[in-house]
């Protein structure tokens, strides 16, 4: 008789190769899409309604015209106006 000694065969670690294929995957997509893809046109990320913002960037405002709108007149306060002071500690180096 004789004894045969075969070695193991390891078997492949599937998890191991799988998330390294997909850290690979995510690598090359993020350089791609970073440094190789196409930079989308200016038409396509600006709306179509520029002129309007155009026209509003041209609008003069006059502040007297609106503080002395009639309307304007009408509005009542309902909130005390805030007091703004010193914030903090008092600095105790400072006499």
């Amino acid at each position: 008789m004789a004894i045969i000694i075969e070695e193991e065969k390891k078997g492949i670690n599937w998890f191991a190769l799988v998330s390294i294929i997909l850290v690979v995957i995510i690598i090359a997509s993020a350089v791609y899409y970073l440094f190789f893809a196409p930079v989308p046109l200016i038409e396509k990320i600006v709306p179509t309604n520029l002129q309007s913002i155009q026209e509003l960037s041209n609008i003069q405002l006059q502040p007297g015209v609106i503080i002395n709108n009639s309307k304007f007149q009408i509005l009542k306060t309902y909130v005390n106006p805030i007091n703004v002071g010193p914030v903090g500690k008092n600095n105790p180096f400072v006499r």
